[in-house]
């Protein structure tokens, strides 16, 4: 199910700064899903901070995961190639099948 809504308290911080259209200092939601994709941003988002501290928003590690994504992309790719289907029925519940 997904979220209704999102409570934020206090700054948002991009790179360690407080982010201020003033200042220049800021990114859109839109902006990063274009910039690193959208799994790569939930990612950084996610990493941003669930304390009582300001969320801190990093580019690196929004990159980082960008590149984590792609490797296991590749991984995935090169264990299970295109075409290649298990077949479920097989698998009893009690059981774990080879990507279990």
């Amino acid at each position: 199910m997904m979220t209704r809504s999102y409570f934020c308290n206090g700054y948002l911080m991009l790179n360690h700064e407080k982010m201020s259209k003033s200042t220049g200092n800021w990114i859109t939601l839109a902006q990063c899903i274009d910039r690193y994709g959208v799994d790569a941003s939930r990612m950084a988002l996610a990493d941003s901070g669930d304390t009582l501290d300001d969320a801190n928003f990093e580019e690196d590690v929004a990159n980082s995961s960008v590149l984590k994504l792609f490797v296991l992309e590749q991984w995935i790719q090169s264990n299970m190639p295109k075409g290649e289907e298990l077949d479920w029925s097989e698998h009893d519940e009690n059981k774990y099948g080879e990507w279990d």
